[in-house]
């Protein structure tokens, strides 16, 4: 049944959504220079390669799931006010993402509540960085 969420789509889905998002996030204000050198590129290009480098390997996925949080979060705390914050949300809903092939119904949910989370964080960052 996990075979219907494939490690590849669910990460193609994330990245795209967070490149979208952050890079939606560009603006002026006191965080200008963080969105104008768009570190959060490297990172998402990162964590895609690790996520489709995992293959099948579910702990694979989660670690990269794990250390793209990490890098979020470190990016967090070189941002002020409302961008810090969409970022670490962002950053605790990817981290909260476990999958475990036991328990495919879980997974698909963790995966649904990130595509919310997505959602959120770029109504977050657009008023973070208007």
């Amino acid at each position: 049944m996990f075979r219907l969420i494939s490690s590849r789509r669910i990460a193609v889905t994330v990245a795209g959504a967070a490149l979208l998002s952050l890079t939606a996030a560009c603006g002026a204000g006191a965080n200008s220079s963080i969105c104008s050198e768009a570190p959060w590129t490297k990172l998402t290009q990162e964590y895609t390669t690790a996520v489709t480098g995992a293959g099948g390997d579910l702990n694979k996925y989660n670690e990269a799931n794990q250390k793209f949080a990490s890098d979020l979060k470190k990016l967090a705390g070189e941002a002020e006010g409302d961008l810090a914050t969409a970022l670490n949300n962002f950053a605790t809903a990817i981290g909260n993402v476990k999958i475990d092939a036991n328990d495919p119904t879980s997974a698909t949910a963790a995966v649904q509540e990130l595509g919310t989370k997505t959602q959120e964080l770029q109504s977050e960052l657009v008023k973070a960085c208007s």
